[in-house]
């Protein structure tokens, strides 16, 4: 179940996002085409492309937390042991979960305000609460990310989990930071 889950949202979340930065590129060219070679402007196309680079940066948080690619400051984490990083993990995702739930309420709020304005996009006419609401979504699946990383770290034993999708063995020496052990685990998952 767990397996299932994790491989069909992140599929889903690679889906969105690259296809997202793929028609944001082709629109913004598209664009600066139409502007300096046929003196014509798209007037939706910047419009557009704004709402798909909220999506990417927001839509993305659930993605990039499951699979390690945030920004970390792991100097401390870097230095202890496999006991201590496990506890770090705990600590670390639950507090994650803590800030990231908050920050949803908060966004949930503020779209529910901005729905209230009635404001809509210029060109298209779209109501800028749709395109804002991709926001609390994002920092929800941050959110569910963080808390399944919590209780698994929690219940297994045998191992600290990084992220829910990313585990190290507790008995497994670690002779390299955050970032170097997470791209090596990431090529050991590929390989097999």
């Amino acid at each position: 179940m767990n397996k299932f889950f994790t491989k069909t949202l992140s599929r889903f979340e690679e889906f969105v996002l690259s296809y997202s930065v793929i028609l944001m590129a082709i629109l913004l060219i598209a664009g600066v085409f139409m502007r300096n070679v046929m003196n014509k402007s798209l007037t939706f196309s910047e419009e557009v492309a704004s709402a798909l680079l909220i999506l990417v940066s927001f839509f993305g948080l659930g993605y990039c937390a499951r699979k390690g690619r945030h920004i970390t400051m792991s100097i401390v984490f870097d230095m202890v042991s496999n006991k201590y990083k496990k506890l770090f993990m705990i600590v670390i995702s639950f507090v994650s979960a803590l800030a990231t739930a908050y920050i949803t309420f908060l966004a949930a709020r503020y779209i529910i305000s901005v729905q209230s304005l009635g404001r809509v996009t210029p060109a298209l006419q779209i109501p800028i609460y749709m395109i804002y609401s991709v926001v609390p979504l994002g920092f929800l699946f941050a959110t569910i990310e963080y808390i399944r990383s919590f209780i698994f770290n929690i219940t297994d034993k045998d191992n600290f989990y990084i992220t829910s999708d990313i585990k190290v063995p507790l008995n497994l020496e670690v002779k390299t930071d955050l970032s170097n052990l997470i791209d090596k685990l990431e090529e050991e998952k590929e390989e097999s």
